[in-house]
């Protein structure tokens, strides 16, 4: 929850009125007359009311008279600060804010008002020891702790913004407060938390009746938590947040990112459906279009894909990567030679794109262009040495010249760039494990920090059991590979391991049926393990980083 100047501005208000009922403060008081002194309480009233009205040309008038009276008068400082402030006026009221504060330092109103400027005027520093200033003389004020808790948020101290957060949303539940709060909690990675709080700041929103919940629903700080919330793994909570922001309007890159939520959740008719109902309402933007030649792909419908594909380009001509997707949908749909046609073209209008020399490079490998492959991947990584996708390719390419040591330390390049990404620390493994002088301790971290970032890749088990099997560790193997077999009951690779630790284990009959299932699958999967590390590498083709 940022400034807002009209909260802000309505509070002011309040403020002007109790001062302008009490005396005139300090200084002044002490100066005037008497009768003057009730001169100026007369007119700073009447100078408010004709604020309250909206006639501001009438209280600035009155407030120029009561500051040529009494150019030190608290009350008449703060509301021409307030005045000022109205009218964008920033320095103006600054100037007034700052000198209130300096005649009343112990007014916590006034010192918030000096804070909430400084802050609006993109001073966050002196803004922050003005609401701290103003805490310690009166620490129930909700909006002062919550522009200091932005501060800090902003300032990465998320820990002390979430206390003053909570302390806020005591003295004044507020679903733009709880909002924060979720957001800190899904930085700090407290999924659970997040996910009990969102619960509270969905509530929140639903109890308000006003209009500006549909514009406080719309804005993009709401899609930002929804990536937050996807990225935590939260999908349902941010499937909810993106369909309310649709609710509220046509936003395009929560219809895109609500399309790829669906997608990951298997849902490729729902995901179709929201983008092709944008279409039909009239929205044609090249994302969508993109977006939906995605989702055809991924549903199995290359007839769909292509055109869509084409739109995208026809809408931006200029955007390399939509040249270079449209090169890697062909070769996805197993036309790599129409794919290199059209990759070639691209580069002769875009020479220097890293994402159409990694689709070139692909499109080489898959025609078992090998050495040409090769090229084209250290191209793209000359142009962009942290294309991660290029990395992993690159490597493939080095395991299939058997140049391992070579390849382990690519897979490493892109481990560096991108930590978090499974597949990278499996295809690490896997190729350490070709050394002739392979660590199975190193091996073994490797392997299980990949099942650790993603525990359904069926391969990464595999592969520990196979390490098992080496070191002889029966009963671990059994274990890894009964997990693959439950991810992957298609894979007959996992029940002849499996087969064979069961007959070390003397478990003739479980032994006996795993092989039988291994027979069975092995006939259509004679190659399934060559297929299945390109498959992993493809995929991370497709992966935006």
């Amino acid at each position: 929850m940022r400034y807002d100047r009209t909260k802000h501005t309505k509070f002011l208000i309040q403020a002007a009125v109790f001062l302008c009922v009490c005396v005139s403060i300090g200084e002044t008081q002490a100066q005037l007359s008497p009768a003057k002194t009730q001169r100026v309480d007369a007119m700073l009233a009447e100078s408010t009311a004709a604020f309250k009205s909206g006639d501001l040309n009438r209280a600035k008038s009155i407030l120029g008279e009561v500051l040529s009276i009494a150019p030190r008068n608290s009350a008449a400082n703060t509301l021409a600060g307030i005045v000022a402030d109205s009218e964008n006026d920033l320095a103006g009221a600054e100037k007034h804010f700052a000198l209130a504060a300096k005649i009343d330092p112990n007014a916590p109103v006034t010192r918030n008002n000096y804070g909430a400027v400084l802050l609006r005027l993109g001073r966050p520093k002196a803004a922050a020891r003005e609401f701290t200033a103003s805490l310690a003389l009166e620490p129930r004020q909700t909006s002062a702790l919550v522009n200091l808790a932005q501060i800090l948020l902003a300032d990465g101290n998320l820990i002390r913004a979430r206390e003053l957060f909570e302390k806020a949303n005591i003295l004044s539940p507020d679903a733009e407060i709880m909002r924060s709060l979720v957001a800190i909690s899904l930085a700090l990675g407290e999924k659970g938390r997040a996910a009990t709080e969102y619960a509270s700041y969905e509530s929140a929103l639903k109890s308000v009746q006003q209009d500006t919940r549909a514009g406080h629903r719309g804005s993009s700080r709401d899609l930002a938590l929804a990536e937050a919330l996807l990225a935590s793994g939260l999908q349902a909570e941010a499937v909810r947040e993106l369909e309310s922001i649709l609710s509220a309007e046509r936003n395009v890159s929560a219809l895109i990112l609500l399309s790829k939520v669906y997608l990951r959740q298997k849902k490729i008719i729902a995901a179709g459906r929201v983008l092709e109902s944008a279409v039909a309402d009239g929205v044609d933007d090249a994302r969508v279009y993109l977006a939906l030649a995605e989702v055809y792909e991924a549903g199995g419908y290359p007839e769909n894909a292509i055109p869509a594909m084409r739109r995208a380009i026809a809408k931006e001509p200029k955007n390399d990567l939509y040249r270079s997707r449209y090169g890697l949908l062909l070769i996805n749909t197993k036309a790599p030679a129409a794919a290199l046609i059209r990759i070639e073209e691209a580069l002769k209008e875009f020479p220097d794109s890293a994402s159409l020399w990694f689709a070139l490079g692909i499109a080489q490998f898959d025609s078992s262009k090998i050495v040409e492959a090769q090229r084209a991947f250290e191209k793209a990584l000359s142009i962009d040495p942290q294309l991660v996708p290029a990395l992993a390719y690159l490597g493939a390419v080095f395991v299939e010249q058997a140049r391992y040591n070579e390849a382990a330390k690519i897979y490493e390049r892109a481990i560096a760039a991108n930590e978090k990404v499974g597949v990278l620390h499996y295809l690490l493994g896997e190729t350490l494990m070709k050394l002739t002088d392979a660590d199975d301790q190193r091996v073994e971290a490797v392997i299980k920090r990949a099942i650790a970032l993603d525990p359904d890749l069926t391969s990464a088990h595999v592969t520990l059991g196979r390490l098992y099997v080496r070191q002889a560790r029966w009963q671990e193997a059994a274990v890894r590979f009964e997990s693959a077999a439950k991810l992957e009951p298609d894979r007959s690779e996992t029940f002849y391991q499996l087969g064979r630790v069961y007959a070390r284990l003397k478990r003739t009959a479980e032994s006996k049926a795993a092989l039988e299932t291994f027979k069975k699958l092995n006939d259509e999967q004679k190659e399934q393990k060559d297929l299945d590390r390109r498959g992993l590498i493809r995929r991370l083709a497709n992966v935006r980083f």
